[in-house]
């Protein structure tokens, strides 16, 4: 089952005081008596029930901790010893980094933990709140990590043990920094090791705190303005740490407001130069981010420098469980990609941050060429596991993201990666506008459309992920790879969409390609009611397939590594048998998209126009019904599809309406076409 665990982390310069403030109007505790020794016990409160007042807590470390409600543990993995650091020097203590400390009760477990627990008198069971911020001062020395772990109320059956309230990266500074963790539901009964949260130093690197403070904070949901964190879209300074900060400090059942001005002339817009990520730090639920007015957008505009994306829903170095991200809403926020400025590849012509956009603020990428790096415009992929054959997200719902709904807003001008990335569960886009991505001029002596001057930027539309999803009612403008391109799924429903290639050098692969690279089941799923239409030039741009089915046009859709989600052969061949259901397993496959028995896949009442092939099937594996139904074809045209021209395997081919091979249907043209360029 779920355990939604909600934090929040800044890294602000630290300031050495005890803070009784907080986001929201801060409560005066009542004091508790502060504790003098090396080895301090519980400090002792004369209190006899919670109070109704809202706790503010702290401990300094050092040599003599001083207390104020909060008691540092020891003994077992939890010893620490004395230091002093930083500049100017302060007292500290320091964590065992997986060394045994010296003990007060003289044990030699290995020590990698300050274990702290809460007076029960002032803070239990989540009572008199379950939300409080936690505020770590800590020497930025090194470059590793340190997380929080804490004692959560009980959800839906899991016990909130030890749950993980998420990771710093140090930066090395050498400065004393304050990481602020929100926690939404700290239970702090005592159950963690008899203490209430704990910082693990990860055994990466020591970890050298000096202060702790916990200061409650009101339950329940509330309104966050990222304005009032700072951000400004009046002006023209970066926004992106404010913004953050606001993030950052949501709870679940929160509402996230930008303020609106797309249509006002002195509105700038908010300026992202780090990569903005909607979770925060935790794997939250129910949300929204929306702007002060629908009727009028608010807008995020990427910067020159920007790394990675404008906009992303999590962080995967902040926390791992993404699939305890669900219902999130997005809308009326408009985005731009500074297309004009950003750049997908360097001199080196490789997506690796040298010379280019590709990259991100977080230590989230480190293999060139990962498309997580992109710099593209919205990411919206939460978890989806690609081991579950059955795509069966009811069942297994830690492993699916669900109920993401992105919807109402225009979303431009994408340098490269995807002007929408997509994975989920049970989730829709609808009425987006995606207004140019990427740049597909490639042949000789045609001019680019986007002039920051690097070649093959290409960009999908819409890359989609999941199973039960719905596209419903979008417009995409000059995508340069693939319109709308779903990774294959069941009961999934792309329907009265709207894809179109203007005129000039633009052009596109496929309009809407369903294409099995992370799911070959696709029982359930339909095509129906989108309007395809290229008026791209025939020589530097156009459309190669309107709408395809099968990923084979891909090489023979061959890869080299596979799992049971996807179906297929395990050698690649130009006529590969019907594979009948068959898993790939693992190791070389080459994929189709598969209808099981008694399953349906439905391809109608669709209009394409102008494309080098209208209607495009090859590889799909056919053991139930394929219902094409009242797919109008109009003037094909020829388009920059070099392979066409050259010639594929011996096949040379022209413009074409309707083609299909494996499996062939009455009326289309059986042609076989492996080649993608």
């Amino acid at each position: 089952m779920k355990l939604h665990i909600r934090l929040v982390l800044d890294l602000i310069p630290v300031i050495v005081l005890l803070c009784a403030c907080s986001l929201a109007p801060a409560t005066q505790s009542l004091p508790l008596t502060a504790t003098d020794s090396p080895f301090p016990s519980q400090a002792i409160s004369t209190f006899t029930s919670l109070p109704s007042v809202l706790p503010s807590l702290s401990i300094i470390l050092g040599v003599v901790n001083k207390s104020v409600g909060i008691h540092l543990d020891q003994g077992g993995d939890t010893d620490t010893k004395a230091v002093t650091a930083g500049s100017p020097a302060q007292e500290a203590r320091s964590s065992g980094d997986g060394m045994a400390l010296a003990a007060e009760d003289g044990n030699s477990t290995p020590d990698s933990y300050l274990q702290f627990d809460v007076n029960d008198q002032q803070l239990k069971g989540g009572k008199p709140t379950a939300h409080v911020r936690i505020e770590v001062d800590y020497l930025d020395k090194g470059m590793d990590t340190f997380s929080l772990q804490y004692d959560a109320l009980p959800v839906n059956g899991s016990g909130g043990k030890f749950t993980g309230g998420g990771t710093v990266i140090k930066t090395n500074t050498g400065t004393f920094m304050t990481a602020r963790f929100n926690l939404c539901d700290a239970n702090f009964a005592n159950r963690d090791n008899g203490g209430d949260f704990r910082i693990s130093d990860n055994s990466d690197g020591a970890e050298t705190i000096h202060a702790v403070r916990v200061i409650g904070l009101p339950n329940g949901p509330s309104t966050v303005k990222v304005d009032d964190y700072g951000a400004n879209p009046m002006d023209d300074q970066p926004d992106s740490d404010a913004i953050q900060s606001a993030l950052d400090s949501t709870c679940s059942g929160d509402t996230v407001v930008f303020t609106s001005g797309v249509s006002t002339p002195a509105y700038k817009g908010y300026r992202i130069n780090k990569t903005v990520f909607l979770t925060g730090m935790s794997a939250k639920h129910d949300l929204t981010f929306t702007s002060s007015d629908p009727g009028n957008h608010a807008l995020l505009l990427a910067t020159a420098e920007l790394k990675g994306y404008v906009v992303r829903l999590y962080a995967r170095s902040r926390f791992g469980d993404a699939g305890d991200i669900d219902n999130i809403d997005f809308g009326y926020i408009d985005i731009n990609g500074d297309r004009a400025e950003r750049v997908c590849l360097g001199p080196d012509n490789i997506s690796n941050g040298k010379g280019d956009n590709w990259g991100s603020w977080l230590p989230e990428c480190s293999q060139a060429d990962d498309p997580w790096c992109s710099p593209g415009n919205i990411a919206m992929d939460g978890a989806v596991d690609t081991l579950d054959a059955s795509q069966n997200y009811q069942v297994n719902p830690a492993n699916w993201t669900t109920g993401i709904v992105v919807h109402d807003l225009v979303d431009q001008q994408t340098e490269c990666g995807s002007g929408l990335a997509f994975g989920s569960a049970a989730g829709t886009i609808r009425n987006v506008t995606i207004d140019t991505a990427g740049d597909h001029v490639h042949a000789v002596g045609c001019t680019f459309t986007d002039q920051d001057g690097d070649v093959g930027g290409w960009s999908d539309g819409m890359t989609i992920s999941g199973t039960a999803l719905k596209i419903i009612g979008n417009t995409i403008i000059d995508p340069s790879d693939v319109g709308i391109v779903y990774f294959g799924g069941k009961n999934t429903l792309i329907e009265n969409n709207k894809i179109t290639i203007t005129s000039g050098n633009y052009g596109a692969f496929a309009g809407i390609a369903l294409h099995p690279w992370s799911f070959g089941n696709v029982t359930g799923t339909q095509i129906s009611g989108n309007t395809v239409t290229s008026l791209g030039d025939t020589r530097c741009g156009g459309l190669h397939a309107g709408i395809n089915l099968g990923a084979q046009m891909w090489g023979g859709a061959c890869v080299q590594t596979s799992n049971d989600s996807v179906i297929g052969n395990s050698t690649c061949s130009l006529e590969p048998p019907q594979p009948k259901g068959r898993a790939c397993g693992s190791g070389a496959c080459q994929l189709w998209a598969s209808i099981p028995p008694n399953g349906t896949l439905t391809l109608k009442d669709n209009t394409v126009s102008g494309a080098q092939i209208n209607y495009f099937i090859e590889g799909v594996d056919v053991m139930g019904q394929l219902i094409e139904q009242n797919n109008i074809s109009q003037t094909p045209r020829l388009s920059d599809w070099e392979a066409a021209k050259a010639g594929c395997n011996g096949i040379i081919w022209g413009a074409l309406d309707k083609v299909a091979h494996d499996p062939s249907l009455p009326g289309w043209t059986d042609l076989r076409i492996y080649c993608e360029r």
